[in-house]
Order: C-alpha cells, then sequence, then structure tokens
C-alpha cells in the first residue's frame, strides 16, 4: 500500500515490491505469481479487515435493529474510509481487469451475506432488498471516502436507510 500511496498503483509491480521490501525476487514470485494476484490479495486484506471490525462492534452492540444497522453502516464506512485512495486505485485496477472483476463480485455478495446474517434476527430480507442496502451503505461510504458528504452524515443516513429497509422487510 505504500507504494500506491506514494507512486499510484500503475507503480505497483512485483519487481518494486521485491526491491522495497529488500527481498528477492524469486521470494516475492513464491507469494504472488502474477501481479493480479497480488492486488487481489491486498483487497482481500480490507475486507477481511472491515469484517474483523464489523464482526466485533456486532458482538459488543448488537441488541436491536437500530445498533446492528449502526454497527453496519459505522464498520463499513469507516471501512473505506480509513482505507483511503489506495483502496480505490486497486479497486480500480481489479475493475479494469476480466479476469479479476470476479473479486469483487465476491466481495459484494461476501458484504451482503455479512449483512444478512446480522440482520437475520430482526428481519428476513430477499437479495434485492439487501442488495439494495448494500448498494446504499457502500455508496454513501465512497462519498465519504471522497469527502462529497461528512463521515457522520454517511454513517447517519446508512443507518437510518438499513433500519428503514429491515424494519419494512
Amino acid at each position: 500500500m505504500e507504494i500506491i500511496r506514494a507512486d499510484g498503483t500503475n507503480a505497483l509491480t512485483l519487481v518494486t515490491l521485491a526491491e522495497r521490501a529488500g527481498v528477492s525476487r524469486p521470494v516475492v514470485y513464491d507469494h504472488f505469481a502474477t501481479r493480479e494476484v497480488l492486488l487481489v490479495e491486498l483487497y482481500r486484506d480490507y475486507d477481511q479487515r472491515v469484517l474483523a471490525t464489523m464482526r466485533d462492534a456486532l458482538q459488543q452492540r448488537a441488541r436491536s435493529l437500530g445498533a446492528v444497522a449502526s454497527v453496519l453502516s459505522t464498520a463499513y464506512i469507516d471501512g473505506v474510509v480509513d482505507a483511503g485512495e489506495e483502496c480505490e486505485e486497486v479497486f480500480a485496477a481489479l475493475a479494469g481487469s476480466p479476469s479479476t472483476r470476479q473479486v469483487l463480485r465476491d466481495s459484494r455478495d461476501f458484504y451482503i451475506a455479512e449483512f444478512r446474517r446480522a440482520l437475520e434476527p430482526f428481519a428476513r430480507l430477499g437479495l434485492p432488498a439487501l442488495t439494495g442496502i448494500f448498494s446504499a451503505v457502500e455508496g454513501l461510504a465512497r462519498a465519504a471516502a471522497e469527502k462529497r458528504i461528512a463521515r457522520q452524515d454517511a454513517i447517519a443516513t446508512a443507518s437510518l436507510i438499513v433500519k428503514r429497509v429491515a424494519a419494512a422487510g
């Protein structure tokens, strides 16, 4: 992520990574066979960090629909905001490659499943409602990350959407 932050996604190659890490090229190639594999691993690491935050917060505070809506919204939006432009660059690089687009679809399905699991005690929602909820939260998160809206406004709006759709479901 330091390479992406300093020089952009195009500067991230396996050779550059080896040089910056101070290891031989074969070490890097043993871990990441291709640049695409490296990008996928960076994105999956991001997903796992957001998931850990989300699950931890749900375990501590998920006592009502409102609390679950707040936890889901806050954890996801904070994850996107905290990841910053580097994650957006990785996302764009993955989206630009037909061989890695499935990773983004899998990530989306992964979050929708997590939202379903968290909301299940309060509402049985189908895929259309869950997709709509996640799309709204994701859009608000990206707007907050781009500083088009305030983080707190994104969280408040996302929480309201999650709660209202789940309550209607």
